[in-house]
């Protein structure tokens, strides 16, 4: 008989463990509280508010319950099927862009990725510095920066890929430039770093600065600007111009560098490199891969409505000209 009892409560131990496991996994998931000028968001875009994880528990709670519980009311089976399929819907809407973002970032945010979609060249290179600079003009995110304005999708999200592109965009870039040039590159690199950082960049690490370091960068020089305009932002205000400024100097070049190596502009292209084909291609896999196909067939519309804004506002500045050509044409001839 005390066999059986053991048994008995050893059983109900076991299910109310197991009952319980997933309320304390999600308590424990919740994410750690970061101070946000201090601290640069993490890049895998994983962003999580505290609402939604606590929806979270409330459902894994709820669920958890159902296993052991019969709820007498209807009323509280709808809501919680509700929350259920709500929920389920967000996470698997989160869950196709973040496979988006990764499909991108293995097609065109890396060195590996850029040579795989694109070639490689010799060791010794196949580029000059001008052609060069022109294919890392190029393979700027500009694309990116394209569907924040056409608000397709959202500003936190994007920076961080054109964060990577832009360094995979230097890095290809300069190793389809000819030797020469790499050992002028290096040389610089040096310089810069030594200047700045007070080191030199060692051996096989990367010159570019970190994520941490743009962050910190972009977000004190935002908060330096505000304090001499007299503004203030809250965490949240700061938090998204610092993104929105990451996202659009991964787009922007050094216009002197520009000016001393695109001077020239006879041949652009160089070896097995195509810039007018890699821009289309550009162009159209930004929004083929990040994008579902309702959001492009958005972003189309928008386009056009673009367009045609665009165009009257052309025909009425041509109008207006040519208005104030034949009155400055009546003038003359008055004081003829």
């Amino acid at each position: 008989m005390k066999s059986i009892i053991g048994r008995g409560s050893l059983i109900s131990t076991a299910v109310l463990t197991t009952s319980l496991l997933p309320l304390v996994v999600a308590v424990f998931s919740l994410p750690s509280a970061r101070t946000r000028t201090r601290c640069a968001p993490t890049r895998s875009n994983h962003h999580l508010s505290i609402s939604q994880s606590t929806a979270q528990i409330i459902l894994a709670a709820s669920t958890s319950t159902s296993l052991q519980l019969k709820t007498s009311s209807s009323e509280d089976k709808e809501q919680r099927q509700k929350l259920g399929r709500r929920d389920r819907k967000k996470r698997l809407d989160e869950l196709q862009k973040q496979r988006r973002r990764n499909r991108w970032m293995k097609r065109y945010g890396t060195v590996e990725a850029l040579q795989q979609t694109f070639g490689t060249g010799p060791p010794w290179g196949d580029l000059s510095p001008t052609q060069t600079r022109s294919l890392y003009h190029t393979l700027l995110p500009r694309s990116l920066l394209a569907l924040n304005e056409l608000g397709l999708v959202k500003v936190e999200d994007l920076a961080p890929l054109a964060y990577e592109a832009r360094i995979a965009a230097k890095n290809y870039a300069r190793s389809r430039c000819v030797w020469t040039g790499r050992v002028g590159v290096f040389l610089f690199d040096q310089y810069r770093s030594l200047r700045d950082k007070g080191r030199l960049v060692k051996p096989g690490t990367s010159s570019s600065m970190s994520w941490e370091e743009i962050w910190a960068k972009y977000e004190s020089q935002i908060i330096r600007e505000r304090k001499e305009r007299g503004k203030e932002l809250d965490e949240d205000e700061l938090m998204m111009e610092t993104y929105m400024r990451i996202l659009e100097k991964s787009c922007s070049t050094n216009e002197a560098v520009d000016n001393l190596f695109l001077k020239d502009e006879g041949d652009i292209d160089g070896g097995d490199i195509s810039l007018a084909s890699i821009a289309s291609q550009l162009e159209k896999d930004v929004r083929a891969i990040l994008l579902s196909p309702s959001e492009i067939t958005k972003a189309e519309k928008t386009e056009k409505k673009l367009e045609k804004k665009q165009l009257k506002e052309r025909e009425k500045e041509e109008k207006m000209r040519r208005k104030a050509d034949r009155k400055e044409e009546r003038r003359k001839r008055k004081l003829r």
